[in-house]
């Protein structure tokens, strides 16, 4: 009995994901990829003799004690190598010239925040207990375990009861977002830290769970860059049979009496299957390949009403100098804003890319600059080369500047200089307006659902970040592991795992 075909559209983590799913269970599956590499968004180039990494920035459950380690294992995940975070961030406020590190002695850190701000002591010490209590707990299979579609009442009670200990930190105020938590905050520079750790939009459990994956040691960053991670799933799913086209570009699904039935790729040619499976952007599908014929009140106004993340500009520089002493990732409240476009930026994040040999030849170190931009002022710039590329090299000119005062010499020590703006994330994985996760997290969403399945269409399937109400490595991994669950039981066939 021959076995029954699916094309998976994307060959980013979701759709890696979805092809070794489907490959151990008993389908034939081939990834279709734009690009002539794997992992989408988990994305690295080389300039010179530097390794530029603009994708993952951190990942938690890469190593046993989370039961979110036997999915690493599933797919091929835990065979990439890791380097643990004691320190998820350094904190700078230049005006008030105060530094706080964001450690995982959470001892040390609550002693830091009371010494720095002594009048927030009971704000301090309700965060720090929040966090404190979802370190005993392995939240990290929460709400991931099964598709929404599949989970029904007592499914429900189960997850609950199983996540008892942490449920209390999830519910009534702790769900209120980050910059309604903050209100109340006396001291303005624990309020900004507070804001930008992650997203001011997200609920304030969320930080508190970020930060005990932190506390228990969870929280790494990836030694030979995203891309070796994305190639640990190809190599996963290769091994299990799958097949993957590179530069193969999908411009169509193939509709036959409301089922899909294959996909036509930008070349013209037609590829017929059993079961399509899209795992790239979101609206290109729904409303470009399908032609908006399969959508309803609901995804329409998710498309029109949901905000997808504030992008951006990513200028790396390799650099000849050793930064041994720095935290691999720094927030700045700069009291010298640069200028991106139109906008003035006071908040700035810097990466150093110092905890791995793999990134920069001996004695040297990539530096990368992230400052969160307008989507629509770089894709309208891109018209004109001359002025987009103009704007390109002005912006890493005063990045430079601005990086001169604070580390003295470094202007002189720059070899390679490369800025990615959104448009250069958007041509590389047509993520709408170079989002690089997804809609944004906010309270709202993180209680919503959306389905996989398109209304109307059979056949048809959606995984990656775009089907998830938050984006980031852990939800697209598992979005193709639940697409196909769904399939198995559409079916009427046991779904399958396999660990590594």
């Amino acid at each position: 009995m021959s076995k029954k075909k699916i094309i998976v559209i994307g060959g980013g983590l979701g759709g890696l994901s979805t092809g070794i799913y489907a490959q151990m269970n008993g389908y034939e599956t081939t990834i279709y990829e734009k690009n002539p590499v794997p992992g989408g968004l988990a994305a690295c180039w080389k300039r010179k003799d530097y390794l530029i990494d603009g994708g993952i920035h951190f990942l938690t459950g890469y190593k046993p004690g989370l039961s979110l380690y036997n999915v690493f294992k599933e797919v091929g995940a835990h065979k990439a190598e890791y380097v643990d975070i004691e320190i998820y961030a350094r904190y700078i406020d230049e005006k008030s010239e105060r530094v706080v590190d964001i450690s995982s002695d959470l001892g040390l850190f609550q002693s830091d925040l009371l010494s720095l701000f002594p009048e927030d002591k009971k704000k301090i010490r309700h965060f720090i207990k929040a966090i404190r209590g979802l370190s005993k707990t392995d939240i990290s299979e929460f709400g991931f375990k099964e598709p929404m579609e599949l989970m029904n009442t007592i499914d429900w009670i189960k997850e609950f009861w199983q996540n008892r200990k942490a449920l209390k930190y999830f519910v009534g105020k702790s769900m209120q977002p980050v910059k309604d938590y903050v209100k109340n905050i006396h001291d303005p520079m624990f309020k900004e830290l507070l804001l930008y750790m992650f997203l001011p939009s997200v609920p304030i459990a969320f930080l508190w769970m970020i930060l005990s994956f932190v506390s228990q040691k969870q929280m790494g960053v990836l030694k030979r860059g995203s891309l070796d991670f994305a190639k640990k799933l190809e190599e996963r799913f290769l091994a299990l049979g799958g097949k993957i086209l590179y530069n193969s570009k999908v411009s169509s699904i193939l509709v036959e009496e409301n089922k899909a039935v294959g996909i036509r790729t930008e070349d013209g040619e037609e590829h017929n299957s059993d079961f399509v499976i899209s795992a790239n952007d979101g609206r290109t599908v729904i409303y470009e390949m399908l032609e908006g014929a399969y959508t309803n009140d609901k995804i329409d106004r998710r498309y029109k009403e949901w905000k997808t993340v504030v992008p951006f500009v990513c200028l790396s520089f390799g650099v000849d100098m050793e930064f041994k002493d720095e935290v691999w990732m720094t927030f700045f409240k700069t009291t010298d804003p640069i200028q991106v476009g139109d906008i003035e930026k006071e908040h700035v994040i810097i990466r150093f890319f110092n905890y791995s040999p793999y990134f920069a030849p001996d004695g040297k170190t990539v530096i990368q600059v992230d400052l969160e931009t307008n989507w629509e002022y770089w894709f309208t710039l891109r018209k004109d080369k001359q002025k987009y590329d103009r704007a390109k090299k002005d912006l890493a000119e005063r990045t430079i500047e601005w990086l001169e005062k604070r580390y003295p010499g470094i202007k002189d020590k720059i070899e390679v200089v490369d800025v990615a703006t959104p448009y250069t994330f958007w041509r590389y994985t047509l993520n709408e307006k170079g989002s690089y996760m997804g809609f944004l997290p906010s309270s709202d969403t993180f209680t919503s659902n959306i389905e996989k399945r398109l209304p109307g269409l059979e056949g048809f399937y959606m995984a990656g970040q775009w089907s998830m109400t938050t984006g980031g490595v852990q939800s697209v991994i598992y979005s193709g592991k639940h697409v196909i669950q769904l399939l198995c039981n559409d079916e009427s066939k046991e779904f399958i795992m396999q660990a590594n």
